[in-house]
């Protein structure tokens, strides 16, 4: 078979070996083939066959190249890519060793130093087993100056351990003192807090005599005869008149709640006893205490096997629950940092202490406490802001925040809350205490069942010298007259 028949297609192959066995076979048997119209008509398909069967090897082995060309390209590119990925690869490789043998030539000449350049001495000795020696030294100094910073601080730490034992420890020693300890310590507290009747203190014996009285009326003259201050001439020409006194405040004092005295003595027997001052901010809370501390005694306070009483009289600083926090929130509800521990609040009888708004609110100006609002020292107290809205208030009480439309509206809430209480108290004025302190604080006294003194002592300068910045500047009596 020649090349040219091999390339025919199987059919073409057939038809061709078909019509040579026919003309062969005619050929031996001396016959010719017939050469009528079928016979051409069977060459000329058979060449038609031919021709179509070169087209479609020539069609198909046209597409297989295609074929071959794209996979071809598409193996090509993981290889192009690997080789621009290799070359990245080798440039980083050469870069990275540079940059070893750089660090290694910087290394050899650090430690390639002698000792004589640093040290002074041995200048002789040189070399890199000397640097690395030195290098060696350095790191041991090191670690053991952070040893000795460790073992410091532990010994501080445990030394701080210890001194936290031992004061905890403390109270447990008190617990344990013995009966002769604790009779000492009964015999010392009575000879210094002895009854207020019996007290030859100077300060409280009435030094001053005001013999020459300038004009001025003899009740402001009692006062400040009894707060030891000596009348002059300009002293009294300062003065307000008691006409003018009489006509702000009255001629006596206003109290209320003396209807709940009977009901307290009644329910509270008298070695639980305890009074003290309650109030907003700056309205003389802390001249109430002083002058009950001087002048009021509840004798059977002193025996008191429910509560330990700093003055031994009944007399105390502020409420357990604080003397400036609403009660709705706060009594039976909050225990003060200071004279609140292990107090029975129902027991304790509180005397409110009011003050009128117009003083109130320029000693809140003087002195905010924990009260802000937006004013400044020309505008105060600012009861409206800028847009002539009030000025919203904000007030930090023992336990969080409380919000009022104004001071005004604080002063308001406050006070009306204290009135709507039912349980046992008293409400005066800062006024009446001003102008009618024995008065006022003996009639506190007996509604608490206590002893008032024979020597009224009042109290001049403030009321609240106790070292604290927030008190600085507190008016004294005389101020307080002359305002």
């Amino acid at each position: 078979m020649d090349r040219t028949s091999r390339d025919r297609p199987p059919s073409a192959r057939h038809t061709s070996r078909l019509s040579s066995r026919l003309s062969s076979s005619h050929s031996r048997n001396g016959h010719r083939a017939p050469q009528d119209n079928h016979s051409n008509s069977s060459l000329k398909s058979s060449r038609e066959n031919r021709r179509q069967s070169k087209r479609t090897t020539r069609s198909n082995s046209d597409t297989s190249h295609s074929r071959r060309n794209s996979n071809g390209s598409k193996k090509t590119q993981p290889a192009e890519r690997s080789g621009s990925g290799g070359n990245f690869a080798r440039w980083t490789i050469t870069v990275v060793m540079f940059l070893a043998i750089a660090d290694l030539i910087v290394l050899w000449t650090s430690i390639d130093a002698t000792i004589g350049d640093q040290n002074g001495d041995m200048p002789h000795q040189t070399g890199p087993e000397v640097g690395l020696h030195q290098l060696t030294e350095k790191r041991t100094t090191d670690i053991q100056f952070q040893l000795m910073n460790d073992i410091a601080r532990k010994q501080q730490e445990q030394a701080k351990q210890e001194h936290k034992q031992a004061k905890q420890q403390r109270p447990k020693k008190r617990r344990t003192r013995s009966e002769s300890d604790i009779r000492r310590i009964d015999e010392e507290r009575r000879r210094r807090y002895v009854p207020i009747d019996k007290v030859k203190n100077v300060a409280k014996v009435n030094k001053v005599k005001n013999t020459d009285t300038f004009g001025v009326n003899e009740h402001i003259v009692k006062i400040l005869t009894a707060a030891n201050i000596k009348l002059d001439e300009e002293l009294a020409s300062q003065l307000p008149t008691w006409d003018d006194i009489v006509s702000m405040y009255g001629d006596k004092p206003i109290i209320h709640g003396l209807e709940t005295c009977q009901t307290y003595r009644d329910t509270v027997v008298p070695a639980d006893r305890m009074l003290g001052p309650a109030g907003i901010f700056n309205t003389g809370t802390n001249l109430l205490f002083e002058l009950m501390k001087a002048n009021c005694n509840i004798k059977e306070a002193r025996t008191s096997t429910t509560h330990r009483e700093p003055h031994r009289n009944g007399m105390r600083f502020q409420p357990p629950w604080g003397k400036h926090n609403p009660p709705s929130n706060y009594r039976d509800q909050h225990v003060a940092k200071f004279w609140g521990e292990g107090i029975n609040q129902t027991a304790f009888f509180p005397v409110v202490m009011i003050k009128d708004f117009y003083h109130w609110a320029g000693s809140q100006c003087r002195h905010s406490y924990t009260t802000w609002w937006d004013h400044d020292e020309d505008r105060c107290p600012n009861l409206v802001n800028a847009y002539n809205h009030p000025s919203r208030t904000a007030v930090r009480f023992g336990r969080g925040t409380q919000y009022y439309d104004s001071i005004l509206d604080l002063w308001n809430k406050y006070y009306q809350e204290w009135e709507e209480q039912t349980f046992p108290h008293l409400t005066t004025r800062y006024e009446d205490l001003l102008f009618h302190g024995e008065e006022v604080t003996k009639i506190a006294c007996d509604c608490v069942g206590g002893a008032f003194t024979t020597n009224f002592a009042y109290v001049e300068g403030s009321a609240k010298e106790n070292g604290l910045p927030i008190h600085n500047g507190a008016n004294g009596l005389i101020k307080a007259l002359l305002q």
